[in-house]
This record gives C-alpha cells, sequence and structure tokens, in this order.
C-alpha cells in the first residue's frame, strides 16, 4: 500500500468512525437510559482519539446534554461502552453493523480486555444479519480478507478472534464456487459503482490470486472505467488490463477472460484483434452471446 492509498484509507476510516459515533448519539438520546449524558460524553471521548474536531466542534447533541460543562460526566470503559450501544431497545442493524467495525478500533485501543463482554457482543453482532450488513457496507474494503494478511499488519489476537466469523462468511463459496465478497463485487458492478468493484476486487485479487471469479470481477471493473477515463489514462489502464488477462488466459475456464480480452483491443483501438477475440469465443461456445452481439456491432459499425 503507496502512501496516498494510506492517506485514503486513514481518511475513510475517520469517516467510519464519524459515523458511528454520530449515529449512537442519535440513538442515546432517543432512547429512556437516565445516563443519556455519561454515554454521549464517553462516545465524544472516543471520537476525540480519532479527531479533535469532536470537541471542537462538538456535535448538537452533545451541546445539549452539556457535556462539555462541569461537572464532569462520568466515561465509560470502552467494551462497556460498545456492549451498551448495541443492546439499546432502539439500536437497529445499522448501528449494529457500526459497531460491528468501529469494535475493531476498540480492540486495538488500550482499553482492557473484558472476556465476557466480548463474547456478549460476539453473541448480539456475530449473525449473518450484521455480517451481511457489513459485507455491503463501502468501509469493509478496509478490512483486510484474510487472517493472514491482519496478523502481517500487526493486528493481536483479540481483533483476529474478531474478524475471523466475518472473514469466513465473506469467504463461504456457493455451489458454483463463488465467494459471498466476489458477489459482492459483482453487485456493485451491475450498480454501474465500478470503482468500489474495482477496489474490492483489488484487495481480493492480492489474496486470492488464482480464484478465476475474482480475476473477472477485477478485469470488468477496469473495462468498465475506462470509457470514461481521460485519453492517457484510458490507454494505460487497458494496458495493464490486458496484461493481467494475459496472464489468466492460459488457465481460464470461461469465454469471458477472451471476451474482456476482445473488449479492452477495442478500447485499445484494435478491431482485428478485437474480433478475432469475439469470434473465438463463439467458436469455443456458440451460444456466448456476448460476443455474438460485439460482432453484430462491429459489422453494422464497419458498413
Amino acid at each position: 500500500m503507496d502512501e496516498k492509498e494510506k492517506k485514503e484509507q486513514s481518511h475513510a476510516e475517520r469517516a467510519g468512525i464519524d459515523y458511528a459515533i454520530k449515529l449512537s448519539y442519535g440513538a442515546v438520546d432517543k432512547s429512556e437510559r437516565k445516563d443519556k449524558r455519561d454515554l454521549i460524553y464517553s462516545l465524544l471521548c472516543f471520537g476525540y482519539m480519532f479527531d479533535k474536531s469532536f470537541v471542537t466542534s462538538p456535535d448538537p447533541i452533545v451541546k445539549k446534554y452539556d457535556c462539555l460543562t462541569e461537572p464532569e460526566p462520568k466515561k465509560s470503559d470502552l467494551y462497556e461502552l460498545a456492549h451498551i450501544l448495541v443492546n439499546l431497545p432502539n439500536a437497529n442493524l445499522e448501528l449494529k453493523k457500526c459497531w460491528f467495525m468501529t469494535f475493531a478500533y476498540v480492540l486495538l485501543s488500550e482499553a482492557p480486555h473484558n472476556p465476557e463482554i466480548f463474547d456478549e457482543l460476539r453473541s448480539v453482532l456475530h449473525t449473518e444479519e450484521v455480517f451481511a450488513a457489513v459485507l455491503a457496507s463501502r468501509y469493509s474494503i478496509y478490512v483486510p480478507p484474510t487472517l493472514e494478511e491482519l496478523a502481517a499488519q500487526g493486528a493481536p489476537s483479540v481483533l483476529l478472534d474478531w474478524e475471523r466469523p466475518y472473514l469466513e462468511y465473506c469467504a463461504e463459496k456457493d455451489e458454483k464456487g463463488v465467494t459471498r465478497e466476489t458477489r459482492e463485487c459483482k453487485r456493485l458492478l451491475m450498480l454501474g459503482n465500478f470503482t468500489e468493484a474495482l477496489f474490492r476486487s483489488e484487495r481480493l485479487i492480492s489474496a486470492f490470486p488464482d480464484d478465476l471469479n475474482v480475476a473477472i470481477s477485477n478485469i470488468a471493473a477496469r473495462v468498465s472505467l475506462s470509457g470514461a477515463a481521460s485519453a492517457d489514462s484510458r490507454i494505460s489502464l487497458l494496458k495493464e488490463t490486458l496484461s493481467l488477462i494475459d496472464e489468466y488466459l492460459p488457465y481460464a475456464d470461461t469465454q469471458y477472460f477472451r471476451y474482456y480480452r476482445g473488449l479492452t483491443l477495442l478500447g485499445l483501438m484494435d478491431t482485428v484483434g478485437a474480433r478475432r477475440e469475439f469470434e473465438e469465443c463463439l467458436q469455443n461456445d456458440p451460444h456466448f452471446e456476448l460476443a455474438a452481439l460485439m460482432l453484430k456491432g462491429m459489422d453494422k459499425y464497419e458498413k
């Protein structure tokens, strides 16, 4: 990861924490708890660990409960704070999703480990419903896709224990051998969110270089993004994509690699090479409609 990517990740992580805390402010404010001031102050202190603006530009709810005036509110232990928040009667899936991700930063802080609360949090947040919401979140792309990569970053064992069930959920394959996270890439592609699909597939292709489904998702995102890129960027992106396709083509068991090779060559204005790829797709699979449609389009354009 280069410096630019590190800065982007750091900014996104702060944005995710900011969202979780502000969402929690609202949940506490709407609850019937008697210790609202203490809880909001505790959230404020947690946010201040990452961004001083939590104090210098406090949220209206912080002002509503006079959290920055005397007497100073009681600050909760971070494990206890997370446990209280996710068990509020009005704690919805969005709040639980946010705290599954945010609790990783609690584990990376100097908060004393409480095994009992840790297990109770897992019982609330380690559910398929929460995992599905986390996977669909744009912030989940900053979670390394394997425990090995997470450990290589120096993550403590308690964080590995926290993330393990979620990563196993993401890596679970369907009857076609496609993992949940790869299906999420495909969903993003269908929605036209090509940048996020590329970002997600890039981290996957690095971790699972032999997964052809991941590779196809990455290539599809690259080809889709090339259409909106500037001339120089487009040529560079397409050449990189062509090189990537050629790495996989000898092992590919699907016509999609050759189809995308045709699209890439078409983007590079090599119509002869593109036609050859589409024709070979049909030779290998006469029912491959995408290649047939491209050839019809090319025939119409060239008349």
